[in-house]
Formats: C-alpha cells, structure tokens, sequence
C-alpha cells in the first residue's frame, strides 16, 4: 500500500480498506490476520495494535455500513413522500458505488454476526436495520395518508423496497452504463409510477425533483 502521505489514508483506514477487500473475495472465516497484515506489509503484531482481533475489524466495516444506510434514508420534511423515495434511492446507490467491497462483506456474513459479535454489537446493527425499514415505511405511509399514493401494504412495500436497492451491490459498478444516480433514476421512477394517484404527476414528474439540476 502506499503511504500515509501518498494517499491521505489512516493507516487504520488503510489496514480497514486491505481487510474489506480480503474479506469481500475470501470471506471473513478464509481471511487470517496474517494475510492482512501480509497484504497491507506490516507484522502482525503492528495490525493488532489498531485492531485488538479480527472481529473487530468485521464490526467497523459493519458498523460504518450500518450508519452510513440509516443516515441514507433520513427524511426531509419539506420533501414530497416521493420525493424522499427519490433521495434515498440516489444516496443508498451512492453509498454501495462507493464500497462494493464493504456491501459485500455485509451480505455475505449476515447471518452469521452471531458468531462474531459481541449481543451489544449485533443489537446496535440488528436496530440500525430496523431503523432502515421504519424509515422507508413511513414515507410510504407518509405518502399514502397524504393521497400523493394509492393505498398499499407498506410493510410488504418497503421490504421489496430495501432489497431492491440495498441488493444492487451484486452488480451495480462505479464504471458501469449508468452511475449510481441515473440508476436510482430508473428504480424510483418504476416504483413511484406505480404508486402515484395523480395521472398527470405520475405521468410528468414522478421524482418531483429537476434531475438535471441535481448533475
């Protein structure tokens, strides 16, 4: 890796990114602390001064994951309920364009944090989730009390919801056809035509948003 002065990084941010990266092509249980401290050049004994055990590590990259996407979906009470949809879609996008690796990692030990956190730990990222779903239900109910959609099950809404933009870290590239932004252009405008009541909205401006004043 390059150094501190060459990149800006940390070197804890740089041991995290090598980590990431390991993890996300071997898994956290195939990756050693040897081989990080391999892959960044340091001896192991330096890689466990930042980080004190490799669970450590799988929890920042979890942690860091979990603010970012609860931060993605908070709303704005001047925005149109489909005008959130719209916003959320774009900065969780972003946020999975900008750490594949990291969304990866996520997914991919999931179901198996039990094993590696602290109860605490995983009761901080189990309620950051649960946080992430209230919050795009209660858009949607925002939207639904308000006429701006029609009556739906929220619940079943927003499930389908996360799992369509929060699973695009399974194909979604930065150097991809379409960036993050004209992605989330695509999604919204497919989800929120089928909840709009209004024709005339539903048909012209399903975002309620200029999207070429926000490139």
């Amino acid at each position: 890796m390059s150094s501190d002065a060459n990149n800006g990084m940390s070197r804890r941010e740089e041991l995290l990114l090598v980590a990431t990266k390991l993890f996300a092509a071997r898994g956290y249980h195939g990756t050693r602390m040897d081989d990080v401290a391999d892959a960044i050049g340091l001896n192991k004994a330096t890689v466990y001064h930042y980080y004190a055990s490799k669970s450590l590590i799988l929890y920042d990259i979890y942690k860091r994951a979990a603010d970012q996407t609860v931060a993605a979906v908070h709303d704005e009470p001047s925005w149109s309920a489909r005008e959130a949809i719209y916003h959320f879609t774009h900065r969780l996008l972003a946020n999975i364009a900008n750490n594949i690796d990291g969304a990866a990692v996520y997914f991919q030990e999931n179901p198996y944090i039990a094993e590696w956190f602290t109860e605490d730990q995983v009761a901080y990222i189990r309620t950051a989730e649960a946080q992430v779903y209230e919050h795009v239900r209660d858009v949607i109910d925002r939207g639904i009390a308000s006429g701006e959609f029609y009556e739906c099950d929220s619940h079943v809404l927003a499930l389908g919801y996360i799992g369509m933009t929060l699973g695009a870290y399974r194909w979604l590239r930065p150097t991809g056809r379409l960036g993050a932004q004209e992605i989330a252009v695509e999604f919204s405008t497919a989800l929120l035509r089928g909840l709009i009541r209004d024709e005339a909205v539903r048909a012209d401006s399903p975002l309620g948003i200029d999207i070429e004043a926000q490139r």
